[in-house]
């Protein structure tokens, strides 16, 4: 297979982890129209995020190891800030700013992909993976601007 075909078991796997993004914001959305609470959704929203991040994190961290037998350190510190962005979205939610979370995570999130499509486009990763990355934070991100707007809306 070329490195240039995505394969179908990552698209069908990465699509699947919009599930966990989108579930949170239907569910928001339902709270909204019924008049109760989405506290739990939003949490939920926030932790997957977090997840995800962390994840992504450690694709990098995997092929930097993985590329040099003495791993570059700013490559290897870099790799890990999305896990520490994760955690202090998590953070920003716990202190009442469940809104401002969303905006560091979804930012975090389109950082990772410009860094991963870069990594792609110099053949550091494969050529998919930049195609990858494109269509899944389309997704990760609509969602926390969809929560973002609920939550908005919510308190209007």
């Amino acid at each position: 297979m070329s490195t240039k075909t995505l394969p179908a078991s990552a698209l069908l796997l990465g699509i699947a982890g919009w599930i966990p993004f989108w579930i949170p914001v239907a569910l928001s959305a339902h709270a909204l129209l019924t008049g109760r609470s989405a506290a739990a959704e939003e949490w939920m929203f926030t932790v997957y995020a977090g997840l995800i991040l962390s994840f992504l994190g450690g694709v990098r961290w995997g092929r930097e190891i993985m590329a040099r037998d003495v791993p570059d350190l700013a490559v290897l510190s870099a790799s890990v800030a999305p896990s520490v962005l994760g955690l202090m979205g998590a953070l920003i939610h716990w202190a009442g700013h469940p809104y401002f979370a969303w905006m560091l995570l979804a930012i975090s999130l389109l950082v990772m992909m410009a860094w991963d499509r870069q990594a792609a486009a110099r053949g550091e990763l494969p050529a998919w993976f930049g195609r990858l990355r494109l269509i899944l934070t389309l997704g990760a991100v609509g969602s926390a601007i969809a929560m973002i707007l609920l939550y908005l809306l919510a308190r209007s």
